[in-house]
């Protein structure tokens, strides 16, 4: 079967908020027991390359991964870019409405199904959520990601204009072009715009900058069904399954109720309303919605003591007087202590450390929670699965070097952060870091780089945690 995704293949990525440890986190918090990601049991559910989830199995040597999608390209191009170097990952084509078939009831702990939900027919989006329940363990937790309302009626609007520009046009590609043609002309500021037509001519502009995959199934694909965070939580609901949380920045505490929150006779329906209300009130246009078996034992309320548990990253800019900043967005710790704790952290990033080490008490702890709110920290359930290092024989990843041997110029750090090596010389470094040469040895090798500037370039490729364990 020949699907439209075999005819324009969909961009290859992987996203870190997209990972079963996210995830794996959300439940911690929430007073469940995740499964220890190196055991995990993880399925994939329309992934297409399933990128990320090889990234997962090469991360995670112990764990069990799976991906099905229905497209034969893309399953084959997964499979190539795994290689021989990911035993623990299968992938096959499989179709959504039978796959229930292939797997046993309870045999997973972290499903994903990525940019799937919205864009298929009723039936599916029906089956997709009966496998959910079908698959997902008593300790698991899954994702599915959707176009949520109220930003799903601007979605709507630019999608049938789109429509509307390309209609008669039967070829992918010329679809595509004269859709960016369209997206061009249209963003251009007109002098009797109004508030909506504004609003519009943004967005129109921000779909100039996804790539033509993106563009054509997410934007221009024959189905297209955004709904409420209500209306997919009661549909999931029939299914068996229950809302946990959103993994989304700045909704990753859409599940909780809120600290000064009083006696909630319903607590589920109360954090389900304040996240729908959210919505409104801020448009949002995306979810990605974290989901448990029904009889999963949440607790609404945040107990700062479930982090001592964990581990905690952060990698943002050190500005003076507790100030940091992530990008556009800068925050202030006023506490002396928890500041400098924090600004030792990001002069080690991307190593963690206990988040005992850092915060001593609960309101410093819930500073940490408020910062990962805004992703200025992330929280993990262990420590870095890498070497920050070269060590005496450094190796980088086999799956690394797997894919750099095979002529791949993007792999993937142990930070799931996709990144792009063109150099020939870093490349020849990385293959022949192999975890049998000694770094002087490799300082001596013919592969361009030279033999005083070669344990800099292995400790900074390791510092971006990009291959070695």
């Amino acid at each position: 079967m020949t699907t439209p995704y075999d005819t324009v293949t969909y961009p290859t990525v992987v996203q870190g908020s997209v990972q079963a440890e996210p995830m794996a986190v959300a439940a911690k918090l929430a007073g469940l027991d995740p499964v220890p990601l190196d055991q995990a049991r993880v399925l994939e559910i329309g992934g297409g390359t399933c990128f990320g989830l090889i990234a997962f199995a090469a991360a995670n040597p112990g764990s069990s991964c799976h991906g099905i999608d229905l497209a034969a390209t893309a399953i084959a191009r997964g499979q190539e870019l795994a290689g021989d170097d990911v035993p623990n990952v299968t992938l096959r084509v499989a179709d959504i409405m039978a796959a229930h078939e292939l797997y046993p009831a309870g045999s997973f702990d972290y499903v994903i199904a990525h940019g799937v939900y919205a864009w298929v027919p009723e039936p599916v989006r029906r089956a997709l959520l009966k496998l959910v329940a079908h698959v997902l363990s008593d300790r698991g937790v899954a994702l599915v990601s959707y176009n949520a309302m109220p930003g799903g009626h601007i979605r709507l609007i630019l999608r049938e204009t789109v429509l509307h520009a390309v209609a008669g046009i039967d070829d992918p590609q010329d679809r595509i072009a004269q859709a960016y043609a369209f997206l061009e002309d249209y963003a251009k500021p007109q002098k009797d715009d109004d508030a909506l037509r504004v609003s519009l001519r943004s967005h129109a502009e921000s779909m100039l900058k996804r790539l033509p995959g993106v563009l054509f199934h997410d934007e221009m694909g024959e189905f297209f069904a955004p709904l409420s965070l209500s209306d997919f939580v009661h549909v999931a609901e029939d299914a068996g399954l229950k809302f946990l949380n959103d993994a989304g920045q700045n909704r990753n505490f859409d599940g909780f109720l809120t600290r000064d929150a009083g006696d909630v006779a319903d607590p589920d329906a109360e954090v389900l309303r304040a996240a729908q209300a959210r919505d409104y009130r801020e448009i949002c246009f995306f979810r990605a919605t974290l989901l448990v078996r029904n009889t999963a034992p949440l607790d609404r309320r945040i107990d700062s003591a479930r982090m001592e548990d964990l581990w905690i990253s952060a990698e943002f800019e050190t500005l003076p007087d507790g100030e940091f900043r992530m990008g556009p967005d800068r925050v202030t710790v006023s506490d002396p202590q928890l500041a400098l704790a924090l600004a030792e952290l990001a002069t080690i990033a991307p190593a963690r450390r206990p988040v005992r080490e850092i915060a001593i008490n609960d309101h410093q702890r819930q500073v940490l929670l408020a910062l990962h709110h805004d992703w200025f920290v992330m929280l993990h359930l262990g420590p870095e699965g890498f070497a920050l290092s070269p060590g005496d024989r450094p190796e980088t990843g086999g799956w690394t070097r797997g894919m750099l041997r095979r002529g791949e110029r993007d792999v993937v750090s142990f930070n799931y952060t996709q990144m792009h090596i063109d150099q020939p010389e870093l490349r020849a470094l990385l293959i022949a870091a192999d975890g049998t040469r000694s770094l002087a040895e490799l300082a001596a090798m013919d592969h361009g780089i030279p033999a005083d500037e070669t344990e800099a370039a292995l400790q900074s490729a390791a510092r971006k945690g990009l291959q070695f364990r």
